[in-house]
């Protein structure tokens, strides 16, 4: 089942709930007080076939504002264009973390604030948001995700990636690294850096996704090592109490028994390994870094280069999804947000290495890697899969790092 039809099948679950009387239920409707809201607002699977944007426009000139909860410090750029469209609409959007857990408290205190998820926690989204009904998606009929059919009801603003990157001054020719689990080995250990885990969710959701792959980690670590991954000698119990169930689990393991180094934030991680004051002649290592930080390097300020080429993969492919939240108090306001961010003007400030748009029509920037050559480099996170494994995985890791040599 894919992911759109995961998505949708809460949706049938709770409306079926609802329609045999359940205690939530609109006695004159049939729907839930969130249904009801949507449908009275023309959001989620309520919203019209054709956009009236004039009667929105002028709606969410009433309501006067919209509240917007980005995890993006890019989303602090938009000030001037949305001005230029909309002087009488005030647009108060800033850089916010815990996202979910702001907009869970707003939902469940009936105290909300904040109209717009930004986000890329998709894991969260769909598996905790969309089941309670706490938010909805709203994707204007004259722009086009090609992707949203297939898999996803609510709007993507773009995509980014995460890469494994290695310093291009100290190893100037290529990345070292042909095989991904190169990083579990004793000459690079403590040489691998990333953003910890434990206390970021999107780093959890994002390992999570070498679990979901796990078939093309034991392609790969039989094509290094020339044989199963079974018979790796981490494949078995030991102190830490947990048996890998796969490859994927494995790999992280080894990668936590080798020393990974686990940091606040991702510019602690790019001073690291790609930082231009690093000591001379020591080796740097490597480390999980957005392929944004790629720019920084063209502008002097880092010596990064993600690993192309790298089996079975070198990267992340990650969305940022745009709802409206259920009882969001500008709803009108939060739909021209969301058409906004879908255009040129509201895609700019991500306009960069790295980043992609989804709506079709936006200019893809110039130094990106095209999407057919990246693509087959990389895994797109699966937000269904991330919710369903992310305790799990969570669990295994924290176990692993406190029984690692």
């Amino acid at each position: 089942m894919n992911r759109f039809m995961k998505v949708m099948s809460f949706v049938v679950l709770l409306s079926m709930v609802a329609a045999c009387g359940g205690a939530n239920e609109t006695p004159t409707t049939g729907l839930t007080p969130a249904e009801q809201w949507a449908k009275d607002n023309g959001v989620g699977p309520y919203q019209p076939e054709t956009d009236d944007w004039a009667a929105i426009e002028a709606a969410a000139r009433e309501e006067g504002k919209v509240t917007v909860y980005a995890n993006s410090g890019g989303v602090e750029d938009l000030f001037e264009a949305w001005e230029a469209l909309y002087p009488d609409i005030e647009l108060d959007a800033q850089d916010t973390d815990g996202i979910d857990t702001k907009m869970e408290a707003e939902q469940e205190s009936g105290n909300v604030i904040g109209d717009i998820w930004f986000n890329s926690d998709g894991h969260i989204l769909f598996g905790k948001f969309v089941p309670n009904q706490w938010m909805w998606w709203f994707v204007p009929r004259d722009v086009t995700i090609p992707e949203l059919t297939e898999d996803y009801p609510f709007a993507i603003a773009r995509h980014s990636t995460d890469v494994i990157g290695y310093n291009n001054v100290f190893y100037p020719d290529s990345c070292p690294l042909t095989n991904i689990w190169q990083l579990t080995e004793p000459q690079y250990a403590g040489k691998f850096f990333m953003e910890d885990p434990v206390s970021d969710v999107s780093t959890m959701a994002k390992i999570a996704t070498f679990v979901q792959n796990a078939d093309e980690m034991a392609a790969a670590y039989e094509a290094l090592y020339g044989k199963a991954w079974t018979e790796d000698e981490l494949a078995v119990a030991d102190a830490s109490g947990m048996v890998p169930e796969d490859a994927g689990y494995l790999w992280l393991k080894k990668l936590a028994y080798n020393g990974v180094v686990v940091l606040d934030d991702g510019d602690m991680v790019d001073a690291a390994f790609a930082g231009l004051e690093l000591p001379e002649g020591e080796e740097p290592g490597f480390g999980w870094t957005g392929y944004s930080s790629y720019e920084a390097t063209l502008e002097g300020e880092l010596n990064m280069m993600p690993c192309f080429g790298m089996e079975p993969v070198m990267g992340i492919f990650k969305t940022s999804f745009l709802g409206i939240a259920n009882n969001a108090p500008h709803p009108n306001a939060a739909k021209l947000f969301i058409r906004f961010a879908l255009s040129e003007a509201g895609f700019e400030p991500w306009n960069e290495i790295g980043s992609y748009p989804a709506a079709e029509g936006l200019p893809i920037f110039e130094d990106n890697l095209p999407l057919d050559e990246l693509l087959p480099q990389v895994w797109e996170m699966d937000p269904i899969f991330d919710w369903e494994n992310v305790s799990k995985v969570r669990d295994f890791w924290a176990a692993a790092v406190l029984s690692a040599p």
